[in-house]
């Protein structure tokens, strides 16, 4: 009994050893949203029903919390033609929120243009 008890908490400690390390190694070896001298960029749609579309940014803000890959530096949420009940729903939930735009599909590349130019320059 004693064994089988001694057995059981190292092999719990070699687990928890195990875990610690690989979070270690992923928060070093995880790269910066900036580290190719751009900037790391997530496009999704939105769903244009309202309790959809709640379900949907809760979703994406567990994901960006809790996710274990790599991070984008920007969330860009695109609006296809949502009404003004979904507009309201994205205000309250992403209030406070930074790091994510919502905007229309034809302004992300302009939105893209002027993180380039402002990127220049800083350099």
């Amino acid at each position: 009994m004693y064994i089988v008890f001694w057995a059981l908490i190292c092999l719990l400690a070699s687990i928890g050893a195990v875990q610690a390390l690989s979070w270690i190694v992923c928060t070093i070896g995880r790269p910066d949203g900036d580290s190719s001298g751009g900037r790391a960029y997530q496009v999704i749609p939105l769903a244009r029903e309202a309790g959809q579309l709640e379900q949907q940014l809760r979703w994406e803000l567990h994901l960006i919390r809790w996710s274990s890959t790599t991070r984008p530096g920007q969330l860009i949420l695109l609006d296809t033609g949502l009404d003004e009940e979904a507009r309201e729903v994205c205000r309250n939930i992403l209030a406070g929120i930074d790091g994510i735009i919502i905007c229309r599909p034809e302004e992300v590349a302009g939105l893209l243009c002027t993180e380039e130019r402002a990127l220049a320059e800083s350099l």
